[in-house]
């Protein structure tokens, strides 16, 4: 089994569900919050083996989601 990865404008999302419903395949949506959780996920699985995770990237992540620095 193989995955294939599809960026879909939102308007089309309905259709493309109903695509995948309609011929059995799995689907799953993942978002851009879901990607950003993901990579923080990972660099705070780094920084607990290495404690090397630059500063920098944790503050960009942090002002990217509201926090005022």
């Amino acid at each position: 089994m193989k995955t294939l990865l599809v960026n879909i404008p939102e308007k089309k999302e309905v259709l493309f569900m109903s695509l995948m419903k309609k011929y059995h395949f799995k689907s799953k949506v993942v978002t851009e919050e879901d990607l950003e959780d993901k990579e923080l996920a990972k660099w705070i699985k780094k920084g607990m083996k290495s404690e090397d995770v630059p500063i920098e990237k944790v503050f960009r992540l942090l002002e990217k989601h509201g926090a005022k620095g």
